[in-house]
């Protein structure tokens, strides 16, 4: 189960090259959600762009949901864990359990999940808010994280595990992301 008090959200590499290469429209828009989740939820966001010279930024959308304390690292390794200044951060916030989503999902999201599990991290896979070019790749890709221990969510399993309950004083505003 998921603590809202000790997770935070880690999106790999949502940015306007591979978005376009991997037709990920829908993923962006649920990236989207979770990032809006998380700024109503006060939990933490760390963002990664792959070599952004080369494949551009975040898309614009999503960047526009970013908060104060959203935080965004450059990247070339496939695993953000092997970036010392992104494991930094993920080790600063004392959180133990890390919703992970994004592009390409066999490449950079399985490799992260990997590294994290490896370091005692709970991770949990948001598969409607992550894509690779070929469903193949994908598939196996997904195969893969569960057999080496991550959860595989969807974006309204996370959300409303996240509340727990309709009593939640953010409950409308969540529910107003999926309607």
């Amino acid at each position: 189960m998921i603590n809202k008090d000790n997770v935070l959200v880690l999106m790999i590499d949502f940015q306007e090259k591979l978005v376009g290469s991997t037709g990920a429209d829908l993923e962006a828009d649920n990236a989207n959600k979770i990032i809006k989740a998380s700024n109503i939820l006060d939990i933490p966001v760390i963002v990664t762009e792959q070599y952004p010279k080369g494949l551009g930024s975040t898309l614009e959308n999503i960047k526009s949901s970013y908060n104060s304390k959203t935080r965004v690292f450059e990247k070339q390794a496939f695993s953000a864990l092997l970036q010392e200044d992104i494991l930094n951060a993920i080790q600063k916030s004392s959180k133990k359990q890390v919703i992970l989503f994004g592009i390409e999902l066999h490449i950079c999201v399985l490799q992260t999940a990997l590294d994290l599990i490896s370091k005692g991290y709970e991770v949990f896979v948001v598969k409607n808010a992550s894509k690779s070019r070929h469903d193949e790749d994908f598939n196996t890709g997904l195969k893969l994280l569960k057999a080496k221990g991550a959860s595989i969510l969807s974006l309204e399993i996370l959300l409303f595990e996240l509340l727990k309950t309709s009593k939640h004083p953010n409950f409308k505003e969540i529910q107003a992301l999926i309607k």
